[in-house]
């Protein structure tokens, strides 16, 4: 009775088996069986980075004034005045006027108080006008300023110091990238 059963499963073994093989055989798996005949050529890839330190030449700024009135020309009017106050006082203060370019200009009406919405003899409007500025000494950004906010700018943000041309600076970086680049190919042939 042992042998028998030892038997069977050992029939029901190979067969398993054999069964295992062939359909492993039988299952055609395209990208093992196909041979690439190409020879790729024998490459190095280096990378090199190239920094380069710079002052700032120039100063941006954006300079403005709100005005709140309860009618919009009233608004409209007070702000044509004091945004015209400073642009006298930017150029005044060295500011050429293509250095000078609105930025932005708006109407709104505040239609609601703390309290809930506003009746319409309550709505106050709101006219700003902004200008982007170029200063280009920038030992007399803060005089630039100055005289804005004394002219009646109640808006100065954004203010920006940069390099105006870098183009210079980008071929000095990207030599030096190279210059990284070659030494790090020599050191890999080492």
């Amino acid at each position: 009775m042992k042998s028998k059963v030892f038997l069977i499963v050992a029939v029901l073994t190979l067969a398993l088996v054999g069964a295992g093989s062939y359909l492993s055989v039988a299952t055609p798996v395209s990208a093992q069986e196909t041979e690439t005949s190409v020879t790729l050529p024998r490459t190095i890839t280096v990378v090199g980075q190239g920094k380069v330190k710079t002052k700032p030449d120039v100063a941006q700024a954006n300079i403005g004034v709100e005005i709140i009135q309860p009618s919009v020309s009233e608004a409209s009017a007070e702000n044509k005045i004091v945004i015209e106050e400073i642009l006298a006082a930017l150029k005044e203060n060295g500011v050429a006027s293509e250095d000078i370019q609105t930025s932005g200009f708006s109407v709104w009406a505040e239609r609601y108080g703390p309290e809930g919405p506003l009746s319409e003899d309550e709505t106050r409007y709101h006219v700003s006008n902004n200008v982007s500025v170029t200063i280009r000494d920038l030992d007399s950004v803060g005089e630039v300023l100055d005289a804005a906010v004394e002219a009646g700018a109640n808006n100065i943000f954004g203010v920006q110091f940069f390099r105006e041309s870098v183009t210079e600076l980008e071929s000095e970086a990207r030599a030096k990238a190279v210059d990284v680049a070659r030494r790090r190919r020599l050191n890999s042939l080492n």
